[in-house]
């Protein structure tokens, strides 16, 4: 009898099933730089690290607000999230479902990353950076570019030389103060030419500026 009603109270205890929810980091997967150099002019410095733009993205990621669930925003680094930057090589750490060599930007949209592309684009004229950054869901959040132009200076090839003679003219007449300006024939202006060239300041810079205005809210 004791048996059955143990059986009883036991068969009528209600299960309980536990959810753990685990936070999800912020991550962002950074391309390499892509130079497209359509100069023919070889004094134009294109050489840059391809990993730059990681490297400053890691640096200020800190900048980086995110939504503190009333209304604003909040550093990053007092809101309890986190957030990791990832290139070609350390993705492979974390990611290994997709190959992010070949299409990045699906892969990121793959794994819910916040993708950064880099793009350089160099003629004989005019240097541009553009950085581009998308969402999770592939749209663009914030694109920002910096240019360097070439410079032109004409240079006149024209010697003009003043003399100014003094001639006396005696105790009455004073002395007087004739001016001879000699003016040879002009020749063509010589052309100076000062390239653009792509600097690692200007993929600092610009990425700075990307992260100090970036905000995410994660209320949505």
């Amino acid at each position: 009898m004791w048996w059955l009603l143990t059986s009883v109270l036991f068969a009528q205890e209600p299960s309980a099933t536990i959810i753990v929810e685990a936070s999800k980091d912020i991550e962002f997967y950074v391309a390499p730089i892509k130079v497209v150099n359509r100069a023919t002019d070889a004094n134009i410095e294109t050489v840059i690290d391809s990993d730059a733009a990681f490297t400053y993205a890691g640096a200020y990621i800190r900048h980086l607000q995110v939504s503190n669930g009333y209304g604003g925003f909040e550093p990053i680094s007092l809101s309890g999230e986190s957030a990791r930057v990832y290139n070609e090589r350390t993705i492979k750490l974390a990611w290994e479902n997709c190959n992010y060599k070949r299409d990045p930007l699906m892969c990121a949209y793959q794994n819910s990353h916040y993708y950064l592309e880099t793009i350089v684009t160099v003629d004989n004229n005019q240097l541009v950076v553009k950085v581009t950054l998308y969402d999770p869901n592939a749209q663009v959040m914030l694109s920002s570019s910096r240019t360097d132009d070439k410079i032109v200076r004409w240079i006149k090839q024209q010697e003009l030389t003043v003399i100014q003679q003094r001639q006396t003219g005696g105790l009455l007449a004073g002395d007087t103060t004739n001016t001879v300006i000699s003016k040879p024939k002009e020749e063509l202006p010589l052309k100076w030419e000062i390239p653009h060239m792509l600097t690692d300041k200007m993929i600092q810079q610009i990425m700075l500026g990307m992260f100090v205005s970036l905000k995410i809210d994660l209320d949505n």
